[in-house]
């Protein structure tokens, strides 16, 4: 693409027919009881009771992408494949382009991995929104824990090193769960040591 092409499409996103491509690649949507209740150049909403599916193309990422929501609480397409698909999850991310061409590939794209992945979200609604939501909690205490992981390791290291058993044992300890072999070795003789003094 041209620089003044991309300028174009920058501005004036109906060229891309982002609308079009979105409403042929989405339309098994209505088979299951959705109606379509916005668009534009870059979004198509759609509705279905109290499950709504929205089908984007940022606005300034170019990412094309879809979220669904239940109840106002919204989730992302890598949220509802992590559900049935923790792997697949790990390396999942947005298509981006900002050729028409692209588009064409990234709605065809998105629409298969909705097909595979969110039909139960679409069909199932509540069944399925308690399952991810509880899912979502436990995703955040893992990522919560991985992050104290990251901050506490190194001052554990340190005090086993320089010899402060006490606060080496309370800081690996904290982090019990995301401690190596090496680490629960170190742990245990910190244990071991802290109450030798």
């Amino acid at each position: 693409m041209t620089k003044d092409m991309n300028t174009m499409v920058t501005q004036n996103r109906a060229v891309l027919n982002f609308e079009l491509i979105a409403r042929n690649d989405f339309a098994f949507l209505s088979e299951l009881g959705f109606s379509e209740i916005e668009s534009s150049p870059t979004l198509i909403r759609y509705h279905k009771g109290d499950v709504e599916l929205d089908v984007y193309h940022g606005r300034q990422s170019y990412e094309i992408g879809a979220g669904v929501s239940y109840l106002g609480t919204r989730y992302s397409l890598v949220e509802i494949i992590r559900a049935t698909d923790p792997e697949t999850a790990k390396h999942y991310c947005n298509f981006s382009t900002t050729t028409p061409e692209g588009v064409v590939v990234g709605l065809e794209q998105l629409s298969l991995l909705m097909k595979r992945y969110a039909l139960a979200a679409l069909r199932d609604g509540p069944k399925f929104f308690s399952i991810l939501e509880a899912q979502r909690k436990l995703w955040s205490e893992e990522y919560a824990l991985d992050v104290l992981a990251q901050q506490l390791r190194p001052q554990a290291d340190d005090a086993f090193r320089k010899g402060d058993y006490a606060s080496a044992a309370e800081l690996y300890a904290r982090i019990k769960a995301r401690l190596s072999p090496a680490e629960v070795k170190r742990l245990t003789l910190a244990e071991k040591r802290r109450s030798q003094q």
